[in-house]
C-alpha cells in the first residue's frame, strides 16, 4: 500500500470524520500494514496502475480519472466518508484592475465556471450541480472538512509523518 505522506489536510480530515481518538488509533494501525510512503498523486497513480502498489489510501479522484480515461487499469473506491478539502478563490489586496478581478471570481464560483472545474475532477459545492455530479460518480460521502482544521495544519503535518514515517 502507498500514502502520499504530505497530507495533513487529508489526515486532518480523517481524524474530524472519526474522532481524533479513534482516528489516531486507526492511524497507528494503518501504519503497521508497511505502507510506502510517496509525493505527488499523479505519480502514486502511475505507479499503481502499474502495479507497483496495489492500493492507494489517500488518493485524489482526479488522479486515478486521469489514468483511467488513457486506459490504465485503475479505479478507486470509497469505504467510507471521504474528507472534502476546500479550495478557495480570492484577489490580491490592489489588483491592477479590480473590477476584472471580481468578474474573474464571479465567473469561477459561477454555475458555468463550476461546470469547467468538473472537467478537471473537481466536486462542486455548489447545490444546484450535486445531481449531476452524483451520476457521474460512484455514490460516496463527502464530508466538508472544517477550515479551522488549518489553524493546526503543522501539527497535523507533524503528527502524519509521526505515525507513518519510519
Amino acid at each position: 500500500m502507498m500514502l502520499e505522506g504530505t497530507k495533513a489536510d487529508w489526515f486532518a480530515g480523517m481524524l474530524q470524520i472519526m474522532g481524533r481518538q479513534e482516528g489516531l488509533q486507526y492511524m497507528r494501525n494503518l501504519a503497521k500494514q508497511n505502507i510506502m510512503l510517496r509525493a505527488g498523486h499523479t505519480l502514486i497513480a502511475q505507479l499503481v496502475a502499474t502495479g507497483e502498489a496495489l492500493i492507494d489510501v489517500n488518493i485524489t479522484l482526479s488522479s486515478v480519472n486521469r489514468l483511467k480515461e488513457k486506459g490504465a487499469p485503475i479505479d478507486w473506491l470509497a469505504l467510507g466518508p471521504i474528507p472534502g478539502i476546500m479550495i478557495g478563490i480570492g484577489t490580491v489586496t490592489n489588483p491592477p484592475h479590480p473590477n476584472a478581478a471580481k468578474l474573474f471570481v464571479d465567473f469561477v464560483l459561477s454555475q458555468e465556471g463550476q461546470k469547467l472545474l468538473e472537467k478537471f475532477d473537481r466536486v462542486s459545492a455548489r447545490s444546484d450541480l450535486s445531481a449531476e455530479q452524483g451520476s457521474k460518480y460512484k455514490p460516496f460521502k463527502l464530508v466538508p472538512v472544517n477550515p479551522a482544521l488549518g489553524e493546526n495544519l503543522n501539527e497535523y503535518a507533524e503528527l502524519l509523518r509521526e505515525i507513518f514515517a519510519k
